[in-house]
């Protein structure tokens, strides 16, 4: 049977959920929602919830977050696989940069900003390129967006893949650059700008079970990220409305 028949053969609705399913595991710029508090979360894979692919729009942890939050919020992903802080890189999705544009459109109180697993990549490690790029970042979001708060994320720890018996990390990721040069660069970007910042990095740490293929959250790794989220960015957020009702 040549592969014309076969298609035949696959029902239209066989065919058409494949398709929707398809298009939930791209990036896509979300629409905020009016009368919610928005959450805006910018980053890569691990933010779009790749290791969660097939339920990301339920498990990624944004969207965990945004249900931790509650009805008020509403959480934005903008991530995108293979984004870098780099301006230029030559493993990133085509203009990814649009959006960040989209999460300044949204109008967000706060930014949750999470990069650096991709610029750990031997291809993309230029140390000089990444602090100055990365601070180009920072300065489009505040100056975009002058009334919301932003927070930095340091990366979450990468680990061997499962069944690497060469100890190395996967999809290029050089695991050595992104705990001793990315993240204390991270960190000291963060000091220096005088930007809050949320530690991923060493919370995962000694967690390789969140990880199903050692760089990409799991379902459980989600959950994990999220309630450590929901409770370090609750001093950035000013008390809710359904807070202030509850103590009246």
């Amino acid at each position: 049977m040549n592969r014309k028949n076969l298609l035949i053969l696959i029902p239209a609705t066989v065919l058409a959920a494949g398709l929707a399913e398809g298009r939930k595991a791209l990036p896509r710029k979300e629409k905020p929602l009016p009368g919610k508090r928005r959450i805006a979360c910018i980053g890569d894979s691990i933010t779009f919830g790749a290791g969660v692919a097939r339920k990301r729009e339920k498990l990624a942890w944004p969207y965990v977050l945004g249900r931790k939050l509650g009805e008020e919020y509403q959480v934005l992903n903008y991530g995108i696989n293979g984004a870098t802080a780099l301006l230029e890189s030559k493993v990133v999705f085509p203009k990814w940069h649009d959006f960040i544009d989209a999460a300044v459109e949204a109008k967000p109180e706060l930014f949750l900003l999470m990069l650096g697993t991709n610029d750990a990549k031997d291809v993309n490690w230029r140390a000089e390129d990444f602090v100055r790029d990365y601070s180009v970042l920072i300065d489009r979001i505040q100056t975009g967006s002058p009334q919301a708060k932003l927070v930095l994320l340091t990366p979450p720890t990468a680990f061997p893949g499962p069944g690497r018996r060469d100890g190395k990390v996967g999809f290029g990721i050089n695991g050595q650059i992104l705990a001793e040069e990315t993240v204390p660069r991270i960190q000291a970007i963060a000091e220096e700008r005088g930007l809050p910042l949320i530690d991923l990095h060493s919370f995962t740490a000694h967690h390789p079970e969140w990880f199903g293929d050692g760089i990409h959250p799991n379902a459980e790794g989600n959950q994990a990220i999220a309630d450590f989220l929901a409770e370090e960015i609750h001093p950035f957020l000013p008390e809710s409305r359904s807070t202030r009702m509850t103590s009246l």
